[in-house]
């Protein structure tokens, strides 16, 4: 009965907000759900998922009405935080997904530079020297960068134009690096010569970088391990306590300081300890 008073109290705020617009003003609901799914295609294209844009878009609208749902079980209070929760979670799913691919992108710049400089040597074009890249590639997303870059080229446009069109989907500050440069070599029509001697040049800068993002995260992988060891502590304590000594959480469930104050403040306090704790000890590609 709580969850399905949560949803009608969900379902009735939605009404009373779409009623406060003006009858001339209110916005088309097939306009406006067009748009959300552009949009929640255009997340998944920058992250690079094969999931259809309708459920992804679906579990961004359900996820708060489901945490408020639970949320409400508990108190009021609770709903809101549960409306939160299930708000960001798609959101912060997403772009750890971003994250880490990117850095596993980020760690095959060398091998990159590696091709790209080989090919240039042995007197390759641009063009072969990018195809020649492309087949010893084994990350996914430099595969599909240079696949394509090499199509769009086959549609007679010009290699920097489409480099510049990639470089924009590259979060990476190595491949960054290697990209604009090559841009760069492509847009000034450089020499083979000339444009292996600045690869190499950029290459000890790239193995700089890797080197010291490889000791700043192992520093930091140990505070990490902490910080998520603690924040599963104190939720394991109160499931242990709830399903071996009910008794002992009868103040919390019983009166209206638990359920309204001290509940609710924890969990505020548990998201906010993982934001701040993931905040501190992120790293930047």
């Amino acid at each position: 009965m709580d969850l399905l008073g949560a949803v009608c109290a969900a379902l009735a705020a939605l009404t009373l907000g779409l009623g406060l617009f003006h009858p001339g003003k209110r916005l088309s609901l097939r306009a406006w759900g067009e748009r959300q799914v552009k949009a929640a295609a255009g997340e998944l294209r920058a992250a690079r998922l094969e999931t259809s844009p309708r459920a992804f878009l679906a579990i961004k609208l359900g996820g708060p009405l489901i945490g408020a749902g639970i949320g409400w079980l508990v108190s009021p209070v609770c709903a809101l935080v549960g409306f939160g929760v299930g708000f960001s979670a798609p959101r912060l799913y997403v772009r750890w997904l971003v994250q880490a691919q990117a850095e596993r992108s980020e760690a095959q710049a060398p091998h990159l530079l590696q091709t790209l400089t080989a090919q240039l040597s042995a007197g390759a074009t641009y063009l072969e020297a990018l195809r020649q890249a492309r087949q010893h590639s084994t990350d996914p997303w430099i595969r599909t960068d240079l696949e394509t870059v090499l199509g769009r080229f086959l549609l007679n446009e010009p290699l920097e134009v489409a480099l510049a069109d990639v470089r924009l989907r590259i979060g990476g500050r190595n491949l960054g690096l290697v990209v604009d440069t090559l841009a760069l070599c492509c847009a000034t029509r450089m020499p083979a010569a000339t444009a292996r001697v600045l690869l190499q040049e950029i290459a000890s800068t790239v193995q700089f970088n890797l080197a010291l993002q490889q000791e700043v995260r192992a520093r930091v992988t140990g505070q990490r391990l902490q910080v998520w060891l603690l924040a599963l502590l104190v939720p394991a304590m109160f499931l242990y306590f709830r399903l071996v000594a009910p008794d002992l959480l009868g103040t919390l469930d019983s009166t209206a300081l638990g359920r309204y104050l001290l509940l609710p403040g924890a969990a505020l306090l548990e998201c906010l300890g993982l934001y701040l704790s993931a905040r501190v000890t992120r790293l930047r590609s």
